[in-house]
């Protein structure tokens, strides 16, 4: 493994690790908000909002992490009864589908992201703060698969993981 794949998968992992701190947050948060109101009290300000932001954020920058791990949902009834080098050649295919897709949707996001920032959109709900910032993440994450998936193509398993579920 090169310097450039630990320094990769330590992006990815650290991502995968703020992924899942928002995702603590949120888990601690709405039962916080629902004890609140139910005693009457206050609840937090903008916590749905911010609910709302962090479930999205959480699922972009997780994603990459995911796909690292093959830990994502794989159709792989077929695939699995195939000989070894077709297989080979049928998982080469979906990566770089993978690839060119997560490249599209990475260049609408960020052509997205660039044209909030040139108009100034702002978003205005219990926050008000730039919409570029919520569209951040889409790119971010479209970009590291889609290097993700191209190393899958160009550095392939060494074998298969064990089948699990069903």
């Amino acid at each position: 493994m090169t310097c450039l794949d630990r320094s990769f998968g330590a992006l990815l992992t650290g991502l995968a690790v703020l992924s899942a701190a928002i995702l603590a947050a949120i888990t601690l948060v709405i039962p916080l908000n629902v004890l609140l109101r139910n005693l009457g009290l206050p609840v937090i300000y903008g916590a749905l909002d911010a609910i709302e932001y962090g479930l999205m954020a959480a699922a972009f920058l997780g994603a990459p992490w995911v796909l690292r791990l093959n830990a994502h949902v794989q159709v792989d009834l077929i695939t699995h009864g195939l000989p070894p080098r077709a297989r080979r050649r049928v998982v080469l295919a979906a990566c770089l589908l993978g690839a060119a897709t997560c490249a599209v949707l990475g260049w609408a996001g960020l052509q997205a992201l660039m044209q909030s920032y040139a108009r100034g959109s702002m978003v205005r709900t219990a926050f008000t703060f730039p919409e570029w910032w919520t569209l951040t993440v889409l790119p971010l994450s479209m970009a590291l698969c889609t290097l993700e998936f191209l190393r899958k193509i160009f550095r392939p398993e060494a074998a298969d993981a064990p089948l699990s579920g069903l």
